[in-house]
């Protein structure tokens, strides 16, 4: 499982006021992943990932992260986006942990892949490869 930080209903709704994104209808952990603690919430309005960025992420490196987030969507890939607080600042604090509320992209990973599949990853590599390139 790789919910490593619990969170409680009422610290998460205290959390969502800081965002424009509707009210709190449910919210559950997600097992994968290996790194952080991962949510799907659904709010009246959209369904959300919240991510709670674990201790060996370091803080100062998430305005890079949230930042190539954008980068790349301005340059036409599909990705998730990190949602501005009502302060314009994409980070705060949950749990003692840093924490962004993301844009949800519809999908499911697959579990049995074939070459066609390797192929269209290749393609998405090098595209963000190529978006990204304009950072350096």
């Amino acid at each position: 499982m790789a919910v490593y930080t619990d969170i409680t209903e009422i610290d998460l709704k205290r959390f969502l006021t800081e965002y424009d994104v509707g009210e709190l209808q449910s919210y559950k952990g997600i097992a994968e992943g290996v790194e952080n603690t991962n949510f799907l919430l659904h709010t009246t309005r959209d369904p959300l990932i919240l991510t709670l960025y674990e201790k060996r992420v370091e803080k100062s490196d998430l305005p890079f992260f949230l930042g190539l987030m954008h980068h790349l969507a301005s340059r036409g890939l599909n990705c998730p986006l990190p949602l501005p607080r009502r302060d314009g600042a994409l980070l705060g604090e949950l749990s003692g942990r840093p924490a962004a509320m993301i844009s949800f992209l519809e999908g499911m990973w697959l579990r049995k892949p074939e070459a066609n599949h390797c192929g269209e990853v290749g393609k998405a590599l090098a595209a963000m490869h190529l978006a990204a390139k304009a950072l350096s």
